[in-house]
């Protein structure tokens, strides 16, 4: 077998190594760990049925996730029809169900070669997705703007002809970084990409908001506090969006 050209995720949850740490003595908090991984795990990886299976093919879709202690990898084929879409809204549900679990996450997106089935994957792409994320220092889930590129290229099969309103539809959640990356902003998206009902959004944005009430604790001269102190920022935007008090 040769290698493909996919688009591949990955994320890694903050502050793992601490929690784990002190899971050694707090029963709690190894349960708050194990539920944030099982709840990854059910979401994620689940077998497919045979009409599953069909549907992908026809929108050349192939979509492989491992989950390995605190990093998920998540990679799809470059050609799938509106695989764009599909794959930032598997990285902004994985966000919120960290959230939900009281962790943030980081991550990047790249496209490149990779082999990836269920039990293998190697590939320049991921190296380069790994790298990009250790390198990043803010808590978010970035990507090269030339994905917008692939949406023109590939975009959803009711959206042929309309490719610039599904890369609006897709900005419409995420924020530049800068020049040349975008991030998702998980501090707005949860209504649209998750949703629930009348209210769930502010009581899910709550508990984003005492993840970064309690990061700010730390000492004002340590990298993760910086990570805290921006998310801060970002949260104090819309937390009268969501009848929350703003965190500054």
């Amino acid at each position: 077998m040769k290698y493909d050209i996919r688009v591949v995720a990955f994320i890694d949850i903050l502050g793992f190594k601490n929690a784990v740490d002190k899971s050694l003595k707090d029963d709690n908090e190894f349960n708050r760990i194990k539920t944030a991984l099982t709840d990854l795990n059910e979401f994620f990886i689940t077998p497919k049925n045979k009409y599953q299976i069909e549907a992908d093919r026809a929108l050349n879709a192939d979509t492989q996730i491992i989950q390995v202690s605190d990093s998920l990898v998540i990679s799809r084929l470059i050609q799938e029809q509106g695989g764009i879409h599909y794959m930032l809204s598997d990285c902004a549900f994985a966000i919120h169900l960290l959230i939900a679990n009281g962790f943030l996450c980081r991550g990047s997106i790249k496209a490149g070669y990779l082999h990836h089935t269920e039990t293998t994957m190697f590939g320049e792409a991921f190296i380069r997705a790994y790298q990009s994320e250790s390198e990043e220092k803010l808590p978010v889930v970035k990507f090269e703007k030339e994905l917008f590129d692939v949406v023109k290229l590939f975009p959803g099969p009711a959206n042929k002809g309309y490719e610039d309103w599904e890369i609006d539809f897709i900005k419409k959640n995420c924020k530049k970084l800068n020049d040349d990356e975008y991030y998702l902003d998980y501090f707005t998206d949860y209504d649209d990409l998750v949703g629930g009902g009348e209210g769930t959004a502010s009581i899910h944005y709550q508990k984003l908001r005492e993840i970064i009430t309690k990061g700010l604790e730390l000492p004002e001269v340590s990298s993760a506090y910086k990570k805290f102190k921006w998310a801060s920022e970002q949260f104090d935007l819309s937390a009268e969006r969501f009848a929350l008090d703003k965190i500054n």
